[in-house]
């Protein structure tokens, strides 16, 4: 097995071993009490978001599942389909070329690959993890929602996931971007959902930051 930390194959072992990491990251977390893939608490472990209106013919990010599915859990089906295809495509080529290829050329197809396990994979998440559609709200009713930024830095041109909870308890998971350049948002902080902007919902501070910045000035 010495072969699979050959310098050709090494990024893609690499890959699979990061890739069992986050996974033991998140038995460790169940146990804990909380899941990093979710988000939030135990209850809703198996309920990504729901609503998010992410087009897959009209949006990269929509394609790649990103705000239908938690972000680690498609960080994971990129790894494993990225790091499993280079494996088998190396030892492919060292059976039938008579040695490995160079790492950089496998990586072309093994990303494709894992584009597409990551597409694939979360479609399935999104669509046969549990969900209450009964008790939820409109997409309509997400503009005036204070969210929390759950990963990345919001700013504008950039998009951030971000987070809230409806009155029926249910979590939601939504691509945010600052309304105007004056503003961004780091991993943490609190924004106000103003308007749509396709997959997009354009976030302005909330109203404690803005009357904290008054008094501020005062």
């Amino acid at each position: 097995m010495d072969w699979l930390f050959a310098d050709g194959v090494a990024p893609f072992s690499l890959a699979l071993m990061l890739m069992f990491g986050l996974g033991i990251i998140e038995i460790i977390s169940l146990f804990l009490g909380f899941s990093f893939s979710s988000h939030h608490g135990l209850p809703d472990l198996h309920h990504p978001d729901v609503h998010v209106d992410l087009d897959a013919s009209h949006s990269v990010l929509g394609w790649l599942q990103i705000g239908r599915a938690p972000l680690l859990i498609l960080l994971i089906l990129f790894l494993l389909g990225f790091g499993l295809s280079g494996v088998i495509l190396q030892h492919f080529a060292a059976q039938f070329l008579g040695g490995f290829s160079h790492a950089g050329v496998i990586a072309v197809p093994s990303t494709i690959i894992g584009l597409y396990h990551m597409n694939i994979g979360g479609r399935l998440v999104h669509k046969y993890l549990p969900k209450d559609e009964t008790q939820s709200i409109s997409k309509n009713s997400f503009i005036g929602q204070t969210v929390t930024i759950t990963t990345g830095h919001a700013q504008l041109g950039q998009p951030a996931e971000a987070k809230f909870q409806d009155q029926f308890g249910q979590m939601h998971y939504v691509m945010v971007e600052p309304d105007e350049a004056d503003y961004s948002f780091n991993e943490g902080s609190t924004a106000l959902i103003i308007r749509q902007d396709g997959e997009i919902y354009r976030v302005v501070p909330n109203i404690d930051y803005l009357l904290a910045k008054t008094r501020s000035q005062q």
